[in-house]
């Protein structure tokens, strides 16, 4: 299994050289593609053959998770192609504005559906974000959980016994204030857990490298890098 950091940043990209979230999966000949916040899809096109993208996983709709979703329609027009996009069902005007297409098939999903795709499966837990956002954990050849953006809450443990590799929202830095993990949450889970865990959506002004440098099983998310999980 592969995964992709196409962006890494919340709540906007950064400057010159960084895009908001967007992650790619490979396991086997098959592909998910989580999230597509602003800058992304131009990137995407870079790693994939869009043609052969047919499943997108949206963990929640924040602009900054969805954006790139509006520019994409224009090229599945041009390419004649169409994609499934599982994400929960929301009563908003955004969520009809982003889904309202013709060549996006929307899958609605919540902690009780499960996902088969060729070789990966799929099953979400709900997480604790200012709106509802989802964590999915992908089984193939490893596997692998996204929390999408989160607070820590009762289902984080199920990502960690589930999973070896998370992919986490546990950037922040120590006493931030706000609805995402920080960087004492991820060495308590590293610590606790003893799995992998790739921390993601990090803000343009703090890079948490040098705090988490001593703490074993954290990684730093790197855009447009490449991990063989």
């Amino acid at each position: 299994m592969e995964l992709t950091v196409i962006g890494k940043y919340g709540p906007y990209g950064k400057e010159k050289n960084g895009c908001a979230s967007c992650y790619l999966v490979k396991n086997d000949e098959d592909l998910l593609v989580m999230d597509m916040g602003s800058g992304t899809l131009s990137r995407l096109m870079g790693f994939v053959d869009i043609k052969k993208v047919k499943d997108i996983f949206i963990s929640h709709l924040h602009y900054d998770h969805t954006s790139d979703l509006l520019p994409f329609r224009y090229l599945l027009e041009d390419l004649n192609h169409k994609v499934n996009i599982y994400t929960h069902k929301e009563d908003s005007a955004w969520y009809g504005i982003l889904f309202n297409h013709p060549n996006f098939n929307i899958i609605n999903i919540d902690e009780n559906t499960e996902i088969t795709l060729g070789s990966m499966t799929l099953n979400f837990l709900e997480m604790k974000h200012t709106v509802t956002d989802y964590a999915v954990i992908i089984k193939g050849e490893k596997t692998l959980c996204y929390t999408g953006d989160t607070l820590y809450n009762d289902n984080i443990p199920l990502c960690f016994e589930e999973c070896s590799t998370v992919l986490a929202d546990c950037s922040k830095p120590e006493g931030f204030k706000g609805p995402h993990m920080n960087i004492n949450d991820a060495k308590a889970l590293a610590n606790k857990y003893k799995k992998n865990i790739i921390a993601t959506h990090l803000s343009v002004d703090y890079d948490p490298t040098e705090a988490l440098k001593e703490q074993e099983n954290i990684t730093v998310a790197e855009e447009m890098k490449t991990y063989i999980l």
